[in-house]
């Protein structure tokens, strides 16, 4: 079984989606790392970046400066678009290819997709969980975390769908916004249910 964990902006999706896969003995990917992976000199969504964009976000020695990248992205959604149309489609293929990888072995794999509905991968997926955190706390989470301000915090956001329409398309809502002991409960009462053969409510 592959399962999709997504949700809002510092909802703690990349916490329950480790804690899922511990519980679940699956293999974890997480797609924003195999992003960062693919923009790493050398790779092929490297590369494709080059080709549309040049050095125009390179740092002197030939990385990647991602600082400015990311201001842009912020700032021009056509660079956001041509960014996401060379990234996705390669990261949704390595995310088939190992999930083909964990059948042959017999695992589990739980994915961290944080744009799962926005990019409409949610097919892929045999069941799709929605960490929900009201909006006051992300808020709060992201500033503390990331040193964001509430402006580039709301920008991010706006490029999403709101957390109130992910909620819709969920199989499964775990409520992060509480205790560590009570996700971990949330969890666990998900994967009993995988394990009864039924779909959790």
């Amino acid at each position: 079984m592959n399962v999709a964990v997504t949700g809002g902006l510092g909802s703690g999706k990349s916490t329950v989606s480790k804690i899922l896969a511990v519980a679940m003995s699956a293999e974890h990917l997480d797609t924003d790392q195999l992003c960062r992976q693919q923009m790493q000199r050398g790779n092929p969504g490297f590369n494709a970046f080059l080709q549309v964009f040049g050095n125009r976000y390179l740092l002197d020695d030939g990385s990647l400066n991602r600082q400015l990248l990311r201001q842009a992205v912020f700032a021009d959604s056509g660079v956001k678009n041509e960014l996401e149309a060379i990234l996705h489609p390669l990261v949704r293929k390595q995310v088939a290819e190992y999930y083909t990888h964990c059948c042959t072995v017999g695992k589990s794999l739980v994915v961290e997709v944080p744009l799962l509905f926005e990019v409409g991968w949610q097919k892929d997926f045999a069941m799709c969980v929605v960490v929900y955190v009201p909006e006051e706390l992300c808020f709060s989470r992201v500033a503390v975390r990331d040193g964001f301000s509430v402006s580039e915090i709301q920008r991010v956001c706006a490029t999403q769908l709101p957390l109130s329409e992910k909620l819709k398309f969920a199989h499964f809502v775990i409520d992060n916004s509480g205790t560590f002991v009570s996700t971990v409960q949330q969890v666990a009462w998900f994967k009993k249910n995988l394990q009864a053969g039924q779909q959790p409510k």
